[in-house]
């Protein structure tokens, strides 16, 4: 075994898997004590870990020490104590560090570089979208089941912001269903719906025009407590956005640039490309207008459900005709 472990990242379930091979290999190797802390405040008493590991149990002589940040990120205190550990370990102790995903400052920093020398780093991140098919193949296929496009598709439906709980429904698979070849018709009682839903993703499917995605993301949110004004302020700036963008263009201005002057970066940069490519600009006074009306609405200014108005937003930006426009 290794002095010291340390887990990073936003990923949960990876977290949990991760931790717990740790453990069951330290168990195995004759760790027989664990102390866990749980470190929620940038003011966590950090003497207490220091005074526990110098009064040592006289019965078990290994021991892991866990230490879990709640924190955004680990505090100067919470760093010292990693580095210190990992530079001058106390005897017969494993230390497992559970800390949130690190920005690229912390992965450079000097404690970092300490427990990558004295142990392993293991990184989760977050499973985005697109790669969710694949690890629910996988994890299908560990439990010994053969799946088609349709099952795994109807997986990730269901299952999607949710990464615990497609392992949960996994597992009850491999206990109700005997192994081998899956179909659609045997996961429709078995599954639940348990997909979760970033508003962030409803604002990805308006933008590509992914009308069926839209409306499953936005029936989630719904369901989910989500209040309408929120998602009406986040289709509008992507609407005025789109307007900036547009007129930026006319003006001789770069894509590249009129995107940063719109202020659309990272994951969202891609998403305004592909709506800049699609959306006829002819149709952006129509859509401002529609937007002003949400507004209202979802403030309880206009006659009208603002979720009816949310829900033909989509279908309205990418309509190919005017027969298509829902009006």
């Amino acid at each position: 075994m290794k002095t010291v472990y340390l887990i990073h990242g936003d990923e949960l379930i990876t977290k949990i898997e991760a931790a717990d091979a740790i453990r069951e290999d330290a168990r195995k190797a004759g760790y027989s004590e664990r102390d866990h802390y749980v470190v929620d405040s940038q003011h966590f008493d950090w003497s207490k870990v220091t005074d526990a590991s110098d009064n040592l149990s006289l019965f078990a002589t290994l021991r892991i020490v866990e230490i879990t940040i709640n924190t955004a990120k680990p505090s100067a205190d919470a760093c010292a104590f990693f580095e210190s550990a990992a530079k001058d370990p106390a005897p017969d102790t494993l230390y497992l560090f559970n800390v949130p995903k690190l920005d690229r400052s912390a992965t450079e920093s000097a404690w970092f570089a300490a427990c990558s020398r004295a142990g392993e780093v293991i990184a989760a991140p977050l499973v985005e979208r697109e790669q969710l098919p694949g690890w629910i193949g996988k994890r299908l296929k560990k439990y010994g089941f053969e799946a088609t496009r349709d099952v795994v598709d109807f997986l990730c439906e269901r299952c999607e912001g949710n990464l615990l709980a497609a392992k949960q429904e996994i597992e009850k698979l491999s206990l109700l269903l005997p192994k081998g070849e899956l179909k659609v018709e045997d996961l429709v009682a078995a599954v639940a719906d348990v997909a979760r839903y970033d508003p962030n993703e409803l604002s990805e499917s308006f933008l590509r025009g992914d009308l069926a995605r839209y409306s499953r993301v936005l029936e989630g949110l719904h369901a989910e407590g989500e209040q309408a004004p929120r998602l009406s302020w986040m289709i509008s700036e992507d609407v005025h956005a789109l307007a900036n963008i547009f007129l930026a263009r006319r003006q001789g201005v770069p894509v590249a640039q009129a995107l940063r002057n719109a202020r659309v970066w990272g994951k969202r940069q891609k998403a305004m490309e592909h709506a800049t490519s699609v959306i006829a600009p002819q149709r952006i006074a129509a859509l401002l207008k529609r937007c002003a009306t949400l507004d209202a609405q979802s403030k309880g200014q206009a006659a009208g459900d603002a979720w009816l108005t949310l829900g033909s937003m989509a279908a309205f930006a990418h309509a190919r005709s005017e027969r298509e426009v829902i009006a």
